[in-house]
């Protein structure tokens, strides 16, 4: 667990804020948000609370023992810079949109849905740029049947899928400032694009590569 004490400090830091305030907080919590930026789900204070703090705790466990698991583990050393990384960027989102929303039940004048984009846009570019360092594994990564048969095919997905994160991740961001109410939009289009241009090209690649395991000749 050493390796995401920076995302578990963060947590707990919202954790302790969280309580801090909890009796100037409603009864309810506003907990969701569409993607306009408008109230659409409510929790209890206190549920809400403890709840982001709990559920990074649950992800920081299970990100620690899955590289146990993997059958590629062997190559976890050579990225496991990239991987944790990574991992204390979710626990930071997870920790500042926590904080942002507890600020928003008191009373603070935030547009949530321009911080959650602009959390996102950053854990994107985040990923863009570490993705070239992940070495081929079966949890982290873009992982098609492709890309794990194939060392070409998986490092030339990754290197497209990493500048596609990056350029998703700077077009969110601008547009989180510029027109947000397009934002989830360009969020999730951006997305979509890189996931369906990274498995096109994994399929490419392998074809390409005469050493792909079960590639037909």
């Amino acid at each position: 667990m050493r390796k995401i004490w920076p995302g578990l400090l963060l947590n707990l830091a919202a954790a302790v804020f969280g309580f801090a305030v909890w009796s100037r907080l409603p009864a309810r919590v506003a907990s969701h948000w569409d993607m306009n930026g408008n109230v659409n789900g409510t929790m209890p204070r206190t549920m809400f609370v403890l709840f982001v703090p709990l559920l990074a705790l649950v992800v920081a466990v299970v990100m620690v023992w899955a590289p146990r698991l993997d059958p590629k583990r062997a190559n976890f050393p050579l990225h496991s810079g990239a991987y944790w990384i990574v991992v204390n960027a979710i626990l930071a989102l997870q920790a500042i949109i926590q904080i942002f929303a507890l600020g928003h039940g008191l009373g603070w004048k935030i547009p949530i849905d321009q911080v959650v984009g602009v959390g996102v846009a950053l854990l994107f570019v985040v990923l863009g740029n570490v993705l070239t360092r992940v070495r081929p594994n079966w949890i982290f990564g873009v992982r098609t049947p492709w890309t794990l048969s194939s060392d070409l095919s998986w490092r030339e997905t990754h290197r497209l899928a990493g500048y596609g994160f990056v350029l998703d991740g700077i077009a969110v961001l601008l547009t989180a400032f510029v027109y947000p109410h397009a934002l989830f939009h360009v969020l999730l289009g951006g997305m979509l694009v890189v996931a369906l241009v990274s498995i096109v090209w994994s399929y490419l690649a392998w074809k390409r590569d005469p050493n792909a395991q079960g590639r037909s000749v």
